[in-house]
């Protein structure tokens, strides 16, 4: 019996992987970052700041019904993000630093250069012959770029995890709009609104 359901199994899979099929794309699309804190600073303020993100694009899709199939997503990114920085001062602070700067107001952009690797799940619900629109949630595994790691602080490697959804328009263009987010510490995390189009170029079975 045992044997037999393990047969069964197997052969119900190799069908699905028989018919599915993987494409292969670019991608790019663009960012609005910031920097989320649990608790407000005064004379303190971040603010979001725009940026792009660029890479190929990898879809697994299986095969389903006519209403719709699952899918496995896998992308290499070039992400540039970041956030903004506003400090000012209060006039008369009996701080002798904040008197010093007192009435004036610093900004600076902090850009965030990363390679990503976003691996998403989602289902694609098929809306008409060529239209579908599917959820997904994905995790991402992401090195900053052009830094000094740190096994302590700053390592090599960090991980990420978001959610979104795909418009997908015939079988070669998607448009995508996800948020990850990435948590630093127990006080802030760096969060990211996105938009993508992808492109497949070609596919195999």
């Amino acid at each position: 019996m045992k044997s037999k359901f393990l047969i069964t199994t197997g052969l119900v899979l190799a069908s699905v992987c028989a018919s599915a099929q993987n494409y292969f794309g670019v991608t790019g699309g663009y960012n609005l970052s910031a920097k989320n804190m649990d608790e407000d600073f005064e004379f303190t303020e971040y603010s979001s700041k725009s940026g792009f993100n660029a890479g190929i694009a990898y879809e697994y899709r299986f095969s389903g019904t006519d209403k719709g199939n699952l899918f496995i997503g896998a992308n290499v990114l070039y992400s540039l993000e970041g956030f903004h920085i506003k400090r000012s001062a209060p006039a008369g602070s009996n701080d002798p630093d904040m008197v010093r700067i007192s009435a004036i107001e610093s900004e600076e952009n902090f850009d965030i250069k990363y390679l990503k690797v976003p691996v998403s799940f989602g289902y694609n619900f098929k809306l008409s012959d060529n239209f579908g629109l599917a959820p997904k949630v994905f995790g991402i595994l992401e090195s900053q770029l052009g830094v000094d790691h740190d096994p302590e602080y700053n390592p090599l490697f960090d991980f990420a995890f978001g959610a979104g959804v795909n418009l997908n328009i015939g079988e070669r263009l998607s448009i995508g709009l996800g948020y990850d987010w990435n948590p630093e510490d127990f006080d802030s995390h760096l969060g990211n609104a996105h938009a993508n189009v992808s492109y497949y170029i070609f596919s195999t079975k």
